[in-house]
């Protein structure tokens, strides 16, 4: 797709002159470290007082368990309670002010712990001129996708031809008002907005009294960052053999990333296929950590439920509740425009607009920028998007290199270390399924991102998965392109490396907003006691659903048999990863009137990845084992991708033509498709003549005359025009021809009805390199493996100390380098019998 600015929104070329870029602004100064050390009683303090204005950054280093609360006398600013004793807290401070750091160690722990003051000296972002709104535009996405390079937060709530778009002060919205494009406003003020659905948790509250909500937990409000690290704690200490803790890495300004893994007895040794489910890659997305959190008190509230207990015997369920801390912490803790430092001396954050982060509250990104390292502030931090950082295709569409750009996909693939933790994790356990949760379009999406990379091999089953689901939640499943083209995605990244089904999952309800009222936007959601759910279950149902999925060996590969107990087995496979092409990071140049956009520092061509996958169990102490892993074979390689073909049926339902010498800026077109002419798709097509540009819109003509949009195409000048609509219904519909930049009116718009092939594309089988190892590492033996999705494959391992053999006892004495076999599964490229 294009990028193109509207009237009035060009910021890097008008009628292309060029305009000055956005230089990265200098990094404060941070005032030498004050170290100090905390020793002796279980709970000990140290003192320091502010020798100026700023914003103070604490850390704790000791061993084993350590938490850490930074308190201003009796009053908590901020506190840290990871597994660990590696804790980060920080929080605006005056000149003078004296603050408290008290450190309490686990059992266990060490004795004493380094705690380390610095200041940075820099001051709160100012507040904007007038309020941030949220709008409903209407336009073309080349013109929607022209706000966003212009610096407005275009969020993921997006439908054909509209999207909403936050709108941060009088600039901002003047910027919208010249742009041309029709916009309605939702929410007139975010804040107020906000602090009335405050006030609605707080009447709900009071309405179910202590008996609390229909949750798990029985929550009514919102969770902090201390409340996710609190219950993740005392979920692994109050549930032995059931629960414990996973430390996945640690975040841009050293959070750690702290998740749980549940199942019946979870520190077992064993082969369990893994379910693992996410949230918060955007900070702003306060619902995603509650529908993990509440997965995570189901699991164990409802152990003894024999679903929920017999897919605790059968998998390993993993949530990383918060994949953005740091974001999540400077949204959740936002204060309304307005707040000044100063007026109280409790108050530790104003809000504002960030320099390219977006307002505070509605914060999207991750807290990284290049005004200095992890003391600084998220609010001065430009950021990356998570969930356009990841490595398959990064850099491609619906990402952008502008870092003042709300989809910035970063300084290179998988650049951000909450990224590498979440593909470190994938790379190294058999990851059968894997949901990120959003919020807030209602939909479920599946691979692929890019509509051009051709549909998912495993189409057929991820549908049937995403539709169950949908149905469950009361959410639309789609493909991840028809929301919008996404580049670098989280399941994208899963699903191509490994072979896992990857989903999204956007939490409702439809036309919601990020903060609203929690037993709207939670609580209802989770049971499915409302209108687009009508009691089918909801997220709850939804989750599980996917578990199901994960749990399936058809879904998957199993490998089992014998070896000698102890052993470690090893499934290792080194393989490539492409990126798109990209544009280097820098500020997009955006050109008006039509104009093509132009990449300055000149389009690079795609990075390859040198990655790997390394998985192992350990073979149990009767020596029979059965590990549930993913295909050798990686989606898009052997078999490639699916490719969907078209032919069209003859003659064509309509042809218009344009009216010569009548420049106009819309020609509507109408035309019907009878109940007796079926098609799977309609392809409507505008041919130019000369090489102009128009755009086309089509759309659905409903009974009362309304039209429901169906599909857009806005190429660059010159090239033709195409949209495609699946499973069109008999009746009424209008092309709209948009004259973007045409006086001719000379075109052709041709409506053909058409069937639908699909073809898989010829690939090659992959193998894993199958060794049995020592547990010091040393390695016994090495075989190939070539598995597909559903099937089984039984060997006998000697590791070294005896033969070793298919299962039903035939030696295995294949060349270990012999290409596999097309078909059946093979070792060493001997058909498995």
């Amino acid at each position: 797709m294009r990028r193109l600015t509207v009237p009035g929104l060009a910021i890097a070329f008008v009628l292309g002159v060029t305009a000055p870029a956005h230089a990265a602004p200098e990094a404060p100064s941070v005032l030498p470290a004050v170290t100090k050390t905390l020793s002796g009683a279980s709970c000990s303090t140290a003192a320091y007082t502010a020798p100026m204005s700023g914003y103070l950054d604490v850390r704790l280093r000791g061993a084993g368990d350590w938490d850490l609360e930074l308190r201003d006398g009796a009053q908590r600013l901020a506190a840290s309670r990871g597994f660990g004793g590696r804790e980060v807290v920080q929080a605006w401070v005056q000149a003078g002010q004296r603050l408290t750091a008290q450190g309490c160690r686990a059992d266990g722990a060490g004795r004493n712990a380094q705690v380390a003051f610095e200041l940075v000296d820099v001051a709160p972002p100012a507040a904007p001129a007038g309020t941030a709104k949220l709008v409903r535009v209407s336009g073309t996405p080349a013109g929607i996708e022209a706000l966003e390079a212009a610096g407005l937060d275009v969020t993921h709530a997006r439908g054909e031809g509209w999207a909403d778009v936050i709108v941060s002060g009088s600039e901002q919205l003047d910027l919208l008002k010249r742009s041309g494009l029709g916009f309605e406003t939702r929410i007139a003020d975010l804040n107020e907005s906000a602090a009335r659905a405050r006030e609605a948790d707080r009447r709900y509250a009071a309405t179910v009294g202590a008996a609390g909500s229909p949750l798990p937990s029985g929550r009514t409000e919102y969770r902090t960052y201390e409340d996710v690290q609190a219950e993740l704690k005392q979920l692994v200490e109050g549930n032995p053999g059931l629960v414990r803790e996973v430390v996945f890495g640690t975040s841009f300004q050293g959070r750690e990333l702290s998740g749980v893994e549940i199942g019946s007895d979870v520190d077992g040794a064993d082969g369990r296929p893994v379910y693992f489910v996410m949230g918060v890659h955007h900070a702003r997305e306060w619902p995603s950590v509650e529908a993990s959190m509440e997965l995570a008190h189901l699991l164990v509230q409802q152990q003894d439920d024999p679903r929920i207990a017999d897919l605790l015997a059968r998998e390993r369920i993993v949530i990383l509740p918060l994949v953005n801390p740091d974001g999540f912490i400077s949204s959740r803790n936002a204060f309304d425009l307005g707040d000044t430092l100063g007026q109280d001396p409790n108050v530790t954050l104003v809000e504002a607009v960030a320099p390219f982060g977006g307002t505070f509250a509605y914060r999207r990104k991750n807290c990284n920028g290049e005004i200095g390292g992890p003391e600084v502030p998220c609010e001065l931090a430009w950021g990356v998007d998570p969930n356009r950082n990841y490595g398959n295709l990064w850099g491609g569409n619906g990402a952008s290199s502008d870092v003042t750009s709300q989809s910035y996909h970063g300084p290179g693939p998988r650049s951000e270390s909450e990224v590498q933790a979440v593909w470190d994790y994938v790379r190294t356990h058999h990851v059968t399924t894997l949901i990120s949760i959003h919020n807030v379009a209602a939909l479920v999406l599946r691979p692929p991102g890019l509509k051009g990379a051709g549909l998912a091999p495993d189409e057929e089953r991820m549908k049937q998965i995403g539709d169950a689901m949908g149905a469950a939640a009361g959410y639309v499943s789609q493909y991840g392109f028809q929301l919008y083209d996404t580049a670098g995605t989280t399941e994208d990244d899963s699903y191509a490396g490994t072979g896992g089904y990857g989903f999204t999952i956007e939490m409702g309800p439809p036309d919601g907003n990020f903060h609203m009222p929690y037993e709207t936007g939670v609580v209802a959601e989770w049971t499915g006691e409302n209108e687009h759910a009508n009691g089918s279950g909801g997220l709850r149902e939804a989750l599980l659903i996917g578990a199901e999925a994960a749990a399936s060996a058809a879904d998957h590969a199993v490998l089992q048999g014998t070896a000698p107990a102890g052993n470690v087995l090893r499934l290792r496979k080194q393989f490539e990863t492409l990126t798109s092409s990209y544009c280097e990071k820098g500020i997009e140049p955006v050109v008006n009137v039509g104009l093509p956009i132009v990449c300055l520092t000149g389009e690079q061509p795609p990075q390859t990845l040198q990655d790997e996958q390394d998985t192992t169990t350990t073979v149990p102490a009767d020596g029979a084992f059965e590990w549930h892993i993913g295909q050798s074979t990686r989606p898009f390689v052997g078999g490639g991708a699916v490719i969907e073909t078209l032919t069209d049926v003859d003659p064509p339902l309509a042809t218009f033509n344009g009216a010569p010498g009548v420049p106009t800026e819309t020609v509507n077109h109408e035309f019907s498709l009878p109940a007796d002419l079926p098609a799977d798709k309609l392809r409507i097509a505008l041919t130019l003549t000369p090489p102009e540009d128009y755009d086309i819109e089509v759309f659905r003509k409903e009974e009362d005359g309304s039209l429901t949009p169906l599909g857009s195409s806005a190429n660059l000048p010159g090239e033709n025009e195409e949209v495609v609509v699946d499973a069109p219904q008999p009746g009424d519909y209008v092309v709209a021809v948009h004259y973007f930049a045409a006086a001719t009116g000379l075109y052709e718009v041709t409506v053909t009805r058409a069937t639908v092939s699909r073809e898989v594309t010829t690939g090659h089988k992959e193998a894993y390199e199958l060794t049995c190892e020592t547990p010091d590492g040393g390695v016994l033996e090495r075989h190939s493996l070539v598995i597909d999705r559903g099937q089984s494959v039984a060997l006998n391992l000697g590791c070294g100390s005896g033969p070793s053999t298919f299962g039903d006892g035939t030696p295995i004495s294949g060349d270990p380098d012999a290409p596999p076999p097309s078909t059946a599964p093979a070792v060493d490229g001997v058909p498995v019998p």
